[in-house]
């Protein structure tokens, strides 16, 4: 493809495509910035106690460590593509800087560590997800992104946000927040041209934003994983319940929740045995998966250098925060979707990914599904007195093709023995993401009758 989009039913991804594409065009967008108003002396503090920490934290000192660990090859891909991301969360993200070093630290881990039975980097997996959600969606032109059935996909996104039926629970934060109920931007008046343009602008910004950031909850993951491992030995005094009645506390007004709850506001009719169940939720969220820490550490490290009250806060810019939160969590859920009910009716129903209710958390965790080249697998080669680290990568490329009702993923691989591996997996993964009945993602309200994971030998 060259970097070029071109209107189609069809996208392939690589490597070598982000590359061509990033030398012709800054891929994140910028209408919205900033999204907070910054509390300068609450950033300063936050920033005292980061350099306090020591040199070893810091993003330079990371990347000469990582460096070290990892060669050239590997080095090269993720420094600019980090270093892009970095210059993109100055005002997106500001305390991206603090969570960096960690995440790159986490992120080498990850792939040579034995704690799982797939080893997968995040540090340039998360740029990669952010260059395909850009093509998904043409760059933000509704024009070339990708064609599905009758409309392209960046259409369908707008179109279904603006019906406000599914999606009324974000009408109805936005106006908790300040938004005026006679906004024309909650109108849904799909032939007003600034309607559709602001959405359509608002929509892939925040979906940028959210494929970029969409990973940052691996190191909590860890943590809440230990803790929950040692915890009938009390090693931890703070339990995972306690922590769920402090999230909700805290959140409980926030949009974050709004998804566990089937995308709506909690009412004052609730059952009265109602709030422990959303509390076994929550703990089970927070101690299982990355993407719902992932969320609260966005939010939270927003919130603590956040301006508040402030008079000139623009609520649509602290929503996109509000709203990337939610993508964050949601493109991990799936496990909790389903929880123990594999074969039956899942024991989180309500939760499922509804392309018409929640747009955006359903291209992300598309994105992420499709971004499976060029992450390194870790090899070794050991003798009596050390050991060799190579960082090769089994899958070269991706591509989707949307035929008819059909949506097929594929994946190209350089030999069958990787082609065959990853098949092992698909049946199961293709089963929990996009079974008809019960998979985590539906995307029935776009025409997608079947989604078709293959891999293949290229």
């Amino acid at each position: 493809m060259g970097g070029k989009i071109m209107k189609s039913k069809l996208l392939s991804f690589c490597y070598d495509d982000f590359v061509d594409l990033e030398s012709i065009k800054n891929i994140y967008p910028h209408n919205f910035f900033p999204y907070i108003s910054i509390n300068h002396v609450n950033y300063r503090r936050l920033e005292d106690i980061y350099y306090k920490k020591g040199s070893l934290n810091l993003i330079q000192s990371a990347f000469y460590e990582l460096h070290k660990r990892v060669g050239d090859k590997y080095y090269k891909m993720v420094y600019p593509k980090q270093s892009s991301a970095l210059n993109f969360s100055i005002r997106s993200f500001p305390s991206y800087k603090f969570l960096l070093p960690q995440v790159l630290a986490d992120d080498w881990l990850a792939i040579v560590g034995w704690h799982k039975k797939f080893n997968r980097d995040h540090a340039l997996h998360q740029p990669m997800t952010a260059y395909i959600v850009y093509q998904l969606l043409g760059g933000g032109n509704e024009n070339i992104s990708i064609q599905i059935g009758e409309k392209t996909l960046l259409e369908w996104c707008v179109d279904k946000l603006l019906d406000w039926d599914k999606t009324k629970y974000l009408k109805e934060y936005l106006i908790n927040i300040g938004v005026e109920r006679k906004n024309i931007f909650l109108s849904n008046d799909k032939d007003n041209l600034l309607n559709k343009f602001f959405w359509r602008s608002l929509f892939f910004e925040v979906a940028m934003v959210t494929a970029i950031f969409h990973d940052i909850g691996y190191p909590w993951q860890y943590i809440n994983s230990l803790n929950n491992k040692l915890s009938p030995a009390d090693f931890s005094s703070d339990n995972s319940f306690a922590n769920a009645e402090h999230i909700f506390k805290n959140f409980r007004n926030r949009l974050i929740l709004y998804p566990l709850n089937g995308y709506k506001s909690l009412k004052n009719d609730v059952p009265s045995n109602y709030y422990d169940k959303l509390l076994k939720l929550i703990s089970k969220a927070l101690s299982e998966t990355h993407g719902f820490p992932g969320a609260l550490g966005f939010l939270y490290l927003n919130d603590i250098i956040r301006e508040y009250p402030n008079n000139r806060e623009l609520p649509f810019h602290q929503f996109c925060v509000e709203w990337a939160a939610v993508g964050i969590m949601m493109h991990d859920l799936c496990k909790i979707y389903h929880g123990k009910n594999e074969e039956e009716i899942p024991e989180n129903y309500h939760m499922r990914l509804e392309f018409d209710k929640d747009p955006l958390s359903c291209i992300i965790t598309l994105a992420d599904i499709i971004e499976e080249f060029q992450r390194p697998n870790v090899t070794f080669k050991t003798n009596y007195d050390h050991s060799i680290f190579k960082y090769p990568s089994l899958c070269k490329k991706s591509e989707i093709f949307c035929d008819n009702d059909n949506l097929n993923i594929t994946f190209k691989y350089e030999d069958e023995k990787a082609a065959s591996l990853k098949k092992l997996y698909l049946k199961k993964e293709a089963k929990e993401y996009f079974d008809n009945n019960y998979g985590y993602i539906d995307l029935s309200s776009i025409g997608i009758k079947n989604v078709i994971v293959n891999a293949v030998v290229d």
